[in-house]
Formats: structure tokens, sequence, C-alpha cells
């Protein structure tokens, strides 16, 4: 099945949540001074490391099912709707660079660091979700879910980079043990539901049966 696939380059993303940076990298709050000066001296030196890229199409959820790996959990994710957007997201392959660099030099940075890009690629697929909602005239976007969550095997990863192709379109590759590179890249899908937004939006965290996740949102 060929479906169009849309790419788009974002200039921006929204500012850094440095609570979410922090939670990353396993720190709760950023109490002690050292900390925070050090936090901040990590994203300065993030300045134009990203390029947050996306690449993207949109299935029935009855082309979704064709496509993809038998799942109860991706069913119950995709309850309620009619549509399925399917994409790959990544911020580039500099912040990869960059954590190399100092985890010889010092492994706080480049925990830190690490910790930056992970909050990245989370604000760039959130923004995308929240395009998507727009998009489609305000409807509700069901919570996003990755290949290895639940019961959507890790294997799906094969159908995703077949349907997308993100290697061509956003510089993301595949190895042979599933893995992505650059590292701080994700391929997803959600639902849009048959209604608009309400005020409560589901989290990447609601559904996980996992409770003593140390990265768990708090709503």
């Amino acid at each position: 099945m060929r479906k169009a696939v849309l790419q788009k380059t974002y200039a921006a993303l929204p500012p850094y949540d440095q609570h979410e940076i922090l939670r990353y990298a396993g720190a709760r709050e950023a109490t002690d001074g050292q900390l925070q000066e050090l936090l901040g001296e990590c994203i300065a030196a993030c300045e134009s490391v990203f390029t947050p890229r996306v690449c993207y199409t949109e299935l029935t959820k009855a082309e979704f099912f064709e496509i993809f790996p038998q799942s109860e959990s991706a069913r119950l994710w995709t309850k309620d709707c009619d549509r399925v957007i399917v994409f790959a997201a990544s911020v580039g392959l500099e912040i990869d660079r960059l954590v190399n660099r100092y985890a010889s030099v010092s492994t706080a940075k480049a925990l830190l660091l690490q910790a930056i890009g992970a909050e990245r690629i989370e604000a760039l697929c959130d923004v995308f979700c929240a395009e998507q909602s727009a998009r489609s005239a305000g409807r509700a976007v069901a919570r996003r879910f990755s290949p290895g969550y639940g019961d959507f095997p890790l294997t799906a990863q094969k159908e995703m980079f077949a349907l997308l192709d993100p290697s061509k379109r956003i510089g993301v590759t595949l190895t042979d043990a599933l893995l992505m590179s650059p590292t701080k890249s994700v391929t997803a899908a959600f639902g849009l539901k048959n209604s608009v937004c309400h005020s409560k939006t589901e989290t990447r965290c609601d559904g996980c049966a996992q409770k003593d996740c140390a990265y768990k949102k708090e709503n």
C-alpha cells in the first residue's frame, strides 16, 4: 500500500521545559544551585544544535491494522478513532555528537545533554500532534504510541520505516537491532478521535501499567 508521505522542518520549538529535562536526567528538582548553573551551560551549548523534522502519513484505522502487526493495545489506543497518523520525527544528529564530545570530559554534562535531547524530541512530537488536531478541525488526539509500547511489538519499526521511508526524508536510519539513528528520533502513531478536544488531554503515560517508572509524567 503506497500512501502520500508529507514532511516538515520546524524553524523553532517551544521554550525548554527545565522540569522535564531534570526529570529525564533523574533529578526531580534543581534545588542545587550548581546543578542549575550546569543545566544553563548545557542549554547554552545546544544553541543551533537541533534540526527538528517530521515525516508523516494519514491512514484509515482499517488501513493501519492491515499494515501493522495485530495489537490489542493499539486497538485500545485508537478506540473511538477513524483515522490514524503515523509519523517519524527527529531533532538531528548534532545532539548525539555533542553528547559524545562531553562523555569523556564531564559525565554530568553528557547526562544533562542526553536529557535535553529527550525533552526536545518529545516537545517536537507534542507540537506535531497539536498541529494535526488543529488541522482536523480540533478533533481530539488519542494517546501517542510507538513500537515497543504495550503489546505493539518493536518489530513494527519495520512497517513504520517501509511506510514512511524516514531515511530518505528526514535522515533517520534503522539498525538491525531496530534502534534508530540519530538517537533522538521517534516513530509513533496516534488516532484522531471522532470528537473535538476536551480540556484534559491524554498523556504519553496514560494507560501504562508500569507504576514505578522514573520517567512517569505527573498529571
